[in-house]
C-alpha cells in the first residue's frame, strides 16, 4: 500500500521568509507575526537580505497553502505519519529511524500515527525526508507540521446548522 496523497498544496511565498528563535535587531521593523512556542518570526522580505546576519541564524520559507485566501505556514519540523490501523508506530520506530526519524510524540488515542522529528533537528532534512518515509509499507500519510497565525473570523465565516 502506497501512502495516500495529501490533497493539501503549499507554494513557497517569495517575499517572506521565517526565523527560527529571536531575530536580530536589524529585522525587527521586518516581523509581520510571531509563534510564541517555538519562537518563529515570520518577516516580510527575500531571503537574500538576511545574508548579512548572524551565520547561526536559521531562517526558513514560509509557504501558503493553495487555494483562495490560502493561509501561510510555516514548517515547524514535525512530521505527521500514519499507518494502516493495524499497524502499531512502536513496531515501526527501526525503519523510521533508519529513514532518519525519531518518535517525538507518540498519540494514545492513535497507536498507529505519531509526530517524527529528524535526527539531526534541521527542517530542511525532516522536510526532505517525505520520499523515504512515503516508501515505507504501510504508511498512509505523511505531512508535514505546518503552524499558521490565528484568523478572528466574522459570523457570515460559519454556515448555519439547520
Amino acid at each position: 500500500m502506497e501512502a495516500e496523497d495529501v490533497t493539501r498544496e503549499w507554494v513557497r511565498e517569495s517575499d517572506c521568509f521565517a526565523v527560527h528563535g529571536p531575530v536580530p535587531p536589524a529585522l525587527t521593523t521586518a516581523v509581520l507575526y510571531s509563534f510564541e512556542d517555538p519562537v518563529i518570526n515570520v518577516c516580510r522580505g527575500e531571503v537574500s537580505t538576511v545574508s548579512t546576519l548572524p551565520a547561526n541564524l536559521t531562517v526558513i520559507p514560509v509557504y501558503r497553502l493553495v487555494g483562495p485566501n490560502g493561509p501561510q505556514g510555516v514548517p515547524s519540523g514535525r512530521v505527521f505519519i500514519r499507518f494502516r490501523s493495524q499497524v502499531p508506530v512502536e513496531e515501526r520506530r527501526q525503519e523510521l529511524e533508519t529513514c532518519g526519524f525519531f518518535v517525538d510524540e507518540r498519540l494514545s488515542y492513535a497507536p498507529h500515527a505519531a509526530w517524527l522529528q529528524s535526527t539531526d533537528g534541521n527542517i530542511a532534512t525532516a522536510l526532505n525526508g517525505f520520499a523515504k518515509l512515503r516508501a515505507l509499507s504501510d504508511v498512509v500519510l505523511v505531512e508535514p507540521q505546518m503552524l499558521m497565525r490565528m484568523v478572528q473570523r466574522s459570523p457570515n465565516d460559519f454556515s448555519s446548522n439547520p
